[in-house]
């Protein structure tokens, strides 16, 4: 992919090396100009754009979405986990930088402004080119105000050196209102509803954040909506159990992945997640939770548990989803050397799709077509069907109880383990500290430190990078960092 983008990375150079305007470096009205002519230099502009999502969730991808959760733990023996496994995050902390993420939104915004104003290219290539960028720019925010809550939102190209560089932060909420819901919409009606290359956000994958945002915004009606649409496109379906793994290794080969991160280490280099999970000349920076691993371990019938992490190390720490077996004489796993890694992300699976349909369902009083929607991912896993008598109620459903620790939300744990969902499935149900509080307690007995849980509730959020925050005079930092 990278070697299609030449051109554009010669316009936008400074985009990678500039922190110092908010990831918004200046770049000439005359670049911009004689770039946007041809349809070449659109497909490469759109290159360009997946190419920052690749630098987003290289190093990311772990940090963000699982690395605060009780999926991962602290590494026995290295610390490189151990601020997020504690929450004692700082602006230094791996991951609190958001610099290629505002990379990717400033690629973005000049493919926005400037794929319509090309001639003599095709309108529906012109279109669903236009849709991605929009759907990506979306997707770039939401992951933002997660991650960040109030953050700074630039909607056109920096251009201009007489313009300010400098934006204060913009409040989340209105940030979904008039930015990444707008964008989606706008984007789902421009695409070109018979493309299904699972490498780009095609329709099926607008339709599915669409689904997502809403159920973040907690509009129960307007998720199943969404949900709706993308099923009308009759072009999704569960993989079978025995095949469940290509989804992570093989996802042009399976009816599941919907929209999925594309990756040669030839061409964009070796996936650098891979020292964090699991690679074969590096330890990794986290180990499996050990109740998580006590499930996997003690419940054979359920396939996820063999395919998705390595029993056989002592350390718990090498995650094996995302890698085809390859096994030595002995019988273990091979894993790449982290220069040789593959790592083929799945941004959102019709499973994923099917267990927030669940929740929606049972947030909108219809328990029985959510635990119809549980069962269809439940018994792929191997597992025997819940039965309505298994939840009392719709919150035993989708938290589980004391008698049934199942549910919605621990189906999406253990389906969807080390996608980057589980943090913000705890945000979004807002038990990030009920869940988190008593397992932080334990990890800090067992590391010798004073029980204090959770700490500060607005550590929710993230602090922001302090090379960002010295770089921008108009940025705060979030409290209490």
């Amino acid at each position: 992919m990278k070697k299609i983008i030449i051109t554009f990375l010669m316009f936008s150079v400074s985009l990678f090396s500039c922190k110092k305007l908010l990831d918004q470096p200046p770049q000439s009205q005359l670049a911009a100009s004689k770039f946007w002519k041809t349809a070449d230099d659109a497909r490469a502009g759109i290159a360009g754009i997946y190419d920052g999502i690749q630098d987003m969730f290289t190093s990311q991808y772990i940090y963000w979405g699982d690395g605060r959760s009780d999926n991962l733990s602290y590494h026995p023996t290295y610390n490189d986990g151990l601020p997020l496994a504690l929450n004692v995050l700082t602006p230094t902390t791996n991951g609190a930088d958001w610099t290629l993420i505002y990379a990717t939104i400033s690629r973005a915004n000049f493919a926005i402004k400037y794929i319509p104003t090309i001639d003599g290219i095709d309108p529906i290539l012109s279109k669903d080119l236009q849709a991605q960028a929009l759907g990506i720019r979306a997707y770039c925010y939401f992951w933002l105000i997660r991650l960040w809550g109030n953050v700074p939102m630039w909607t056109e190209p920096y251009e201009d050196l007489s313009s300010d560089p400098y934006k204060a932060v913009t409040p989340a909420a209105d940030i979904v209102k008039n930015l990444i819901l707008p964008d989606l919409q706008k984007a789902f009606d421009l695409s070109d509803h018979t493309a299904s290359v699972v490498w780009n956000l095609n329709s099926g994958g607008i339709a599915a954040m669409l689904m997502d945002v809403y159920m973040y915004n907690h509009d129960y009606s307007n998720a199943l909506l969404w949900c709706d649409n993308l099923f009308k496109l009759n072009r999704y379906s569960l993989e079978s159990t025995a095949n469940w793994k290509n989804n992570f290794i093989a996802p042009t080969n399976t009816k599941e992945c919907i929209w999925s991160l594309n990756w040669d280490f030839t061409v964009d280099g070796g996936n650098k997640t891979s020292q964090e999970i699991g690679a074969g000349d590096t330890n990794s920076d986290f180990s499996v939770d050990p109740a998580l691993w006590s499930y996997y371990t003690t419940t054979p019938t359920d396939i996820r548990g063999a395919l998705s992490v390595d029993f056989k190390v002592n350390n718990h720490d090498k995650i094996l989803k995302y890698y085809a077996a390859s096994l030595d004489k002995n019988g273990n796993q091979i894993y790449p050397n982290s220069p040789q890694a593959n790592l083929l992300f799945p941004l959102y699976r019709l499973a994923d799709i099917y267990l927030l349909r669940a929740e929606a369902l049972n947030r909108t009083g219809d328990l029985a077509n959510a635990l119809v929607y549980l069962n269809m991912v439940h018994t792929r896993a191997g597992l025997p069907a819940y039965q309505a008598s298994d939840f009392a109620d719709a919150d035993a459903m989708l938290y589980g109880s004391p008698v049934n620790a199942n549910g919605i939300l621990r189906e999406r744990q253990l389906e969807l383990f080390c996608e980057a969902k589980r943090w913000f499935d705890l945000q979004r149900n807002n038990i990030i500290i009920s869940i988190m509080d008593p397992v932080i307690r334990i990890r800090q007995v067992n590391k010798g430190f004073p029980s204090t849980g959770f700490g500060d509730p607005r550590k929710i959020f993230w602090p922001i990078d302090q090379d960002v925050l010295n770089a921008n005079t108009k940025l705060t930092q979030n409290p209490p960092y």
